[in-house]
């Protein structure tokens, strides 16, 4: 399930009307988990004439009912290991880079602790810092800057671990288990507000600071009974605020979560840009695999993220048998989808059906049926007509060709012009036709036989005597051929002269 939760103002000095700016331009269309929305244009710096910017981009702990103020469980602490990276580029004199993990709560008060780097003092090093708001003050961020700035925390590469928690009323921030600051915010616990961390520009006036890529790892909140408890979803923090002017160009900073690695995560420039609210992890392993080869599509994907798998389409056994995909195996269960939302580990595992090829042949009309077809399947095979005209003097005549049946893998005459075929091995089957071929010499033998009967009726030539025909072949009164010396012919009794 997809986490919800509404937009939460960010602090340090954030003015919720830069926010409704953003979501209405920016994500007017909140496109599918984890879509990118945004190419990372620096190239042309935009420059506020009034007012000062504030990026933020990170990560909120998320439940399976939501985050920010969704987030349903009330916590008394929250916790991040954040790596220190530095030095920096800073490209303008007036920016402030932060990276902190914070809690709002219900009051409208906020606390937040990390470090910061500024090219104006520890020569840009990173120091410590922790921030607050008192309640009724935080959304609106006024009051200034209250909390404290101290020391150097680390070399670059060190990890630090971050974290605040609440005793009563009184809220204290840690670094590296050490109390740095304490106050009194009113209120005993967030109320249902969940924890986030988050890298910020703050305080500038460009919008082409480098935000140096750093890693954040291990965002924990701690319940009313006091126990730790590592964030089950983690979902992309990526808003923006001006102190008077809006900003319309690409969003300069990303989050990326580190592939298979569950609750941990980098933050900074040149990294996708994300909805807000997008999945950053849970991570789950697709593992693809083929028989027949070709099986793309294994790797690591984040919950609700859309795996299509690839495998060889065809694998050839003979020129009329092969094996086809048909379809996918998800987890042992058979599938007919071409792709899958991520929910869990999985295995696919392609499909393949047998084939063998019909071939069907015609010397006229159209042959139907042809093709590759899976094993067992029962087709319909043919050949478009029964009857065709022959060509030329014999079609003006009358004369046509007919279907009289099929040979080859199935044998049948006279046949019906559509048979059903039983795949089970390549078969060729060709159509036997009954054309003009044939008329051509049985119309000469009836011809022939035509003029010799005639002539066999005409008898004699005419004035014909016993003594012309001396071989008494014809009778001299029908015609009919006679015995060799016959005075009578046998057919009509006349007497032969």
């Amino acid at each position: 399930m997809r986490p919800e939760g509404s937009i939460m103002p960010m602090r340090r000095g954030i003015i919720p009307i830069a926010l409704i700016i953003l979501l209405t331009y920016t994500f007017a269309i909140i496109p599918s988990h984890n879509a990118i929305i945004h190419s990372i244009s620096t190239n042309s710096p935009t420059r506020s004439s009034a007012g000062l910017y504030w990026f933020q981009v990170g990560v909120y702990g998320a439940t399976d009912i939501g985050y920010a103020d969704r987030f349903g469980i009330s916590i008394t602490g929250a916790s991040v290991d954040i790596r220190i990276r530095t030095p920096q580029t800073f490209m303008h004199h007036d920016v402030d880079l932060s990276y902190w993990v914070g809690i709002d709560l219900p009051n409208d008060a906020f606390i937040q602790v990390g470090y910061e780097l500024n090219p104006h003092y520890s020569g840009g090093q990173a120091i410590w810092f922790w921030e607050y708001f008192l309640p009724g003050s935080a959304v609106e961020g006024t009051g200034g800057f209250l909390g404290k700035e101290g020391s150097v925390v680390g070399p670059n590469g060190t990890w630090v671990t971050f974290s605040i928690t609440g005793s009563g009323n009184v809220w204290t921030a840690y670094v590296d288990q050490k109390p740095v600051g304490s106050i009194d915010l009113k209120v005993s616990n967030s109320g249902g507000y969940g924890p986030y961390a988050s890298a910020e520009v703050a305080k500038v006036r460009e919008t082409d600071n480098s935000l140096g890529l750093v890693e954040f790892k291990n965002l924990q909140y701690r319940d009313t009974s006091l126990n730790w408890r590592p964030v089950k979803f983690g979902v992309s923090l990526c808003c923006y605020s001006t102190a008077s002017d809006s900003y319309y160009g690409s969003y300069p900073y990303g989050v990326e979560g580190i592939p298979g690695d569950n609750n941990h995560w980098i933050a900074g420039s040149n990294l996708p840009i994300r909805s807000e609210g997008a999945f950053i992890w849970p991570w789950y392993h697709v593992t693809v695999n083929s028989t027949y080869g070709g099986a793309t599509g294994s790797g690591w994907y984040v919950i609700d993220d859309t795996v299509s798998p690839h495998a060889s389409p065809y694998s050839e056994i003979s020129a009329k048998e092969r094996m086809t995909l048909t379809g996918w195996n998800l987890n042992g269960s058979p599938s007919s989808s071409s792709s899958f939302m991520v929910t869990g580990d999985m295995t696919l595992t392609a499909i393949y059906a047998q084939q063998y090829l019909i071939t069907v042949n015609s010397q006229y009309g159209a042959a139907l049926g042809s093709g590759w077809h899976g094993k067992g399947e029962k087709v319909l095979a043919g050949v478009s007509v029964n009857a065709v005209s022959d060509n030329g003097f014999l079609g003006e005549l009358g004369f046509k060709a007919f279907l009289l049946g099929w040979t080859g893998d199935y044998t049948a005459v006279p046949a019906d012009r559509m048979i059903t075929l039983t795949v089970d091995s390549p078969k060729t089957i060709t159509a036997i036709w009954m054309d003009s071929a044939w008329a051509i010499p049985l119309f000469i033998l009836v011809l022939t036989a035509i003029a010799f009967v005639y002539a066999r009726r005409r008898g004699p030539p005419k004035g014909m005597t016993a003594a012309s025909n001396k071989r008494g072949d014809f009778c001299i009164e029908c015609g009919h051929e006679l015995p060799i010396k016959s005075k009578f012919c046998n057919e009509c009794g006349t007497k032969q002269f």
